[in-house]
């Protein structure tokens, strides 16, 4: 292929079109690859752009009927195209994966249903833990709290891994992200596990406790949370759950991971968190007073 080819767009489909000035062509698929096209059509330039031929470099319109050719190859090009888009989706997000619920409200949890959707995953949305149906066998489960106010509930939702359903928690204390470790079975950390081994590894638990209770019962609004903090947590979001879908080998690591973002330092950090048994009642113990 010569220099400066014609580079057009395939239509309906991510993929360009490279025509050299010799008639040679090549395709980039939206994956980024370049496949050689064979014997492609004269009238092929015509087609994608509609363009006249000789503007474009190309032998025009001939007797031999290239401009006809020309349209039923590139149909023929664009259906190619569309197919491997179509196997491109379902590798990255398989069709028995989509069963897709979100629960909760702000900034990242919106972007996280719109780059879903852009996949072609139209997710269930649901305003809290309380209005999830129980009945509904759900693929994944991703709660985002504004607040920890709103994580309330998340605990009967930590039977979900029970039933098959993969289990994504995100939430945010002031301006302090947090991703949980993804759960997918009964052997991963529980939303109230990671909680008790973050007091556990706090240097101030006691006042961590008091501060996560008084803020969970506080009807203050938060502050609007970053539009870089929103990024770095939806990244993560998608990330794990991306990994879910594809039943990566990365996907180990997030189950025993929790990933955390300080918005006023610009930190981040990984730090793992492991399940871990309830302890044994004591026989005979006195009731705790409520």
């Amino acid at each position: 292929m010569t220099t400066d080819p014609l580079i057009a767009r395939v239509p309906g489909t991510g993929a360009d079109a490279l025509v050299g000035h010799d008639g040679t062509g090549a395709v980039r698929t939206s994956s980024g690859r370049f496949l050689r096209l064979q014997n492609p059509a004269p009238g092929l330039v015509r087609a994608l752009t509609g363009a006249p031929e000789e503007d474009a470099g190309g032998a025009g319109e001939g007797e031999d009927g290239g401009d006809t050719g020309g349209a039923a190859y590139a149909h023929r090009l664009a259906a190619e195209m569309a197919s491997r888009e179509a196997d491109d989706a379902e590798r990255r997000w398989p069709a028995e994966r989509r069963n897709v619920a979100l629960i909760g409200h702000g900034a990242p949890v919106d972007a996280l249903a719109d780059a879903l959707d852009g996949w072609g995953l139209s997710a269930t949305r649901f305003p809290d833990a309380a209005d999830l149906p129980a009945d509904q066998g759900w693929d994944l489960v991703i709660g985002y709290a504004d607040s920890p106010r709103e994580r309330a509930g998340w605990d009967t939702l930590d039977t979900l891994p029970e039933r098959g359903t993969a289990w994504l928690r995100a939430y945010r204390e002031g301006t302090v992200c947090f991703v949980d470790p993804i759960a997918v079975s009964t052997d991963d950390p529980t939303a109230e596990q990671v909680r008790r081994r973050r007091l556990a590894a706090s240097p101030v638990p006691g006042e961590l406790d008091a501060w996560q209770r008084g803020a969970a019962a506080s009807p203050r609004a938060p502050e609007p949370l970053s539009p870089a903090a929103s990024t770095l947590l939806t990244g993560r979001m998608l990330t794990v759950a991306l990994a879910w879908a594809q039943r990566s080998d990365t996907l180990e690591g997030y189950r025993s991971m929790l990933f955390m973002f300080v918005a006023a330092t610009g930190a981040l950090s990984e730090h793992p968190v492991l399940a871990y048994d309830a302890p044994s009642a004591i026989a005979g113990a006195a009731a705790h007073p409520s």
